[in-house]
């Protein structure tokens, strides 16, 4: 079977990672500094505004995880497997939750069911992408200590 090289799980990674930083710097230049009304509104891009951190952030962790373990070690297959999940993962919530919000900015305004679509696969992802990703490098570092210990 064809399996994707973690470089290039790596790379897409970084690049949606990226993406979603970006997206939070998009959306914090839109509130304004002295929103009209209560301010709700500017309360809720300032919640996407930290979604897409968190979100970023977390996607350029588990693709620097991913890619540590695989240059400059080298990992077991099931330590490979997960992190590359974890990656994935983190990836597709990026992709479900963080791309409609910047292109809803960029074009000026979707469906709110395609806004919402994704929303729900997209926050599951994020705990999904941490946990394998966490267990991989765990998995990862048990294995090296049980192969120093046979040495």
């Amino acid at each position: 079977m064809n399996r994707p090289h973690p470089r290039s799980i790596t790379a897409a990674t970084v690049l949606l990672g990226v993406i979603s930083l970006l997206t939070a710097v998009v959306y914090f230049t839109t509130i304004p500094d002295d929103p009209p009304g209560d301010g709700f509104a500017a309360g809720l891009t300032g919640l996407f505004v930290m979604l897409c951190l968190i979100i970023g952030t977390l996607t350029l962790v588990e693709a620097g995880l991913l890619f540590l373990l695989t240059q400059f070690r080298d990992p077991t297959e099931r330590s490979q497997q997960l992190l590359s999940i974890g990656a994935g993962a983190g990836s597709c919530s990026v992709v479900l939750l963080v791309v409609p919000m910047l292109i809803a900015q960029v074009v000026g305004g979707l469906p709110p069911a395609f806004l919402t679509s994704g929303s729900g696969i997209g926050l599951l992802l994020v705990p999904v992408g941490i946990g394998c990703s966490g267990i991989g490098a765990v998995l990862h570092l048990v294995d090296e200590f049980r192969a120093g210990n046979r040495a």
